[in-house]
């Protein structure tokens, strides 16, 4: 396993996309193996034919969508009018927007750029210094992945082979354990910086607004409660996502025929480069599962002794420190099929161990060098990365307490899931 280690990131080094990079390490591998070249290719072809990858570019376009049709000005506006008013507003309407908007596009990169190109000019209008509203726009944008849906959990539960259903709900209360510590850390932070509130709405206002955003916030309701009774499979959520995020678009009369083409091209974009990791790490997993190292992996941790809560410490330890050098997705494919058969050894719920997963790979988004929310909010609001990188450390600290309480107390993961579709 070294050496194949040593190989990708050697590739990674000199630059070469994370996709082709698991590629070539699997074709040299099969090679000094004196297995036929093409079964790298015929693995690639196996990983994507899958039906739950559908989900995928679905979700994709429905969140492209939701940004070109004016829903996340719609979003913005009514949480504004709910808490924009306290100490720090903006920043705190910039958490409550990506709990909102979360349930709509499934990705953080996609929170950070619909949301964060709103959220970022009003805070600065507003006298917050740059890097700071850049700063808690990433922060918020991990909440993306963590409430349904989320992209992340799909490919997780596509490789795991666990339910969908389950893993998606079991972001729910994750999701709002991060979003009130990133909260209570701006409270906290507003006491020694002077950021104005905004002048709290008459309540015949909200109910304006509230009213207008109703749409948008009944979205996430209509899937996930689809897909509960059975109206919806996971992948026929997605589409009536897409349709459903059309409809708004024709009802809040935002989107224009070039919106359009343009939220094509860019899930196309998207969906790509996901495919092509997704089809890179399906070889990549193939060749190190024909040299057990899944297997002897488990036998190490089995002779070892370690307790369930000290593996979890352990992986997740390894996933912080990955998540400062590779991206999300590739980290998910890369580590899952080797840690999930030591999982299930040690009788630890998969459902647990994916959405603890999730929740530390986001954290990752926040991590320099790589630290992608860090460089799309640091372009939007035109600063450098490392000042961005300095005032996120305090929402990096609270995120890092959530984890904590998620490793040792699975139920907070559990519970919903388990209340939803039972034990």
């Amino acid at each position: 396993m070294t050496a194949y280690l040593a190989g990708l990131l050697g590739l990674l080094a000199l630059s070469v996309p994370i996709g082709m990079a698991m590629a070539i390490v699997a074709l040299v591998g099969v090679w000094f193996a004196g297995v036929p070249p093409t079964i790298i290719v015929q693995r690639m072809a196996f990983g994507l034919d899958s039906f739950t990858l559908v989900q995928i570019p679905l979700f994709l376009l429905m969140g492209n969508l939701m940004n070109v049709s004016g829903v996340t000005h719609r979003i913005y506006d009514l949480c504004s009018a709910l808490v924009g008013h306290w100490k720090a507003g903006l920043a705190q309407v910039n958490v409550l927007g990506s709990v909102v908007f979360s349930g709509l596009s499934g990705s953080a990169l996609a929170d950070a750029a619909g949301m964060g190109t709103i959220e970022i000019k009003a805070m600065v209008r507003h006298g917050y210094t740059p890097a700071f509203s850049a700063a808690i726009t990433a922060a918020s944008a991990t909440l993306g992945p963590i409430i349904p849906p989320s992209i992340a959990a799909i490919i997780y539960a596509f490789i795991a082979n666990v339910s969908v259903g389950r893993i998606l709900i079991s972001g729910v209360i994750p999701g709002i354990m991060m979003a009130a510590a990133l909260m209570a850390t701006i409270h906290v932070r507003a006491r020694s910086q002077d950021y104005p509130p905004t002048a709290r709405p008459p309540l015949r206002e909200l109910g304006a607004r509230t009213f207008i955003a109703l749409p948008a916030l009944l979205a996430p309701i209509l899937l996930m409660g689809g897909m509960r009774t059975g109206w919806f499979t996971p992948t026929e959520v997605a589409a009536v996502a897409v349709v459903y995020a059309l409809a708004l678009g024709l009802l809040y009369r935002g989107m224009t025929l070039r919106d359009l083409i343009e939220s094509l091209r860019e899930t196309a974009l998207s969906a790509g480069a996901i495919m092509i990791i997704v089809a890179g790490a399906f070889a990549f997993a193939w060749i190190l599962a024909q040299q057990q190292v899944p297997q002897r992996l488990t036998q190490v941790v089995v002779g070892a002794a370690l307790e369930p809560w000290q593996f979890l410490v352990v992986v997740n330890v390894i996933l912080l420190l990955l998540g400062m050098v590779l991206d999300t997705t590739a980290i998910l494919l890369l580590v899952t099929p080797v840690v999930v058969p030591v999982a299930q050894s040690l009788g630890i719920d998969l459902i647990h161990f994916g959405m603890v997963m999730i929740v530390n790979l986001c954290i990752g988004l926040l991590t320099p060098p790589v630290g992608m929310a860090l460089f799309v909010v640091a372009r939007i609001a035109e600063v450098p990365m490392q000042a961005v990188a300095r005032e996120t450390l305090p929402y990096v600290g609270a995120l890092l307490v959530v984890l904590v309480l998620l490793i040792f107390f699975p139920q907070l993961v559990l519970f919903l899931p388990n209340v939803v579709y039972g034990d």
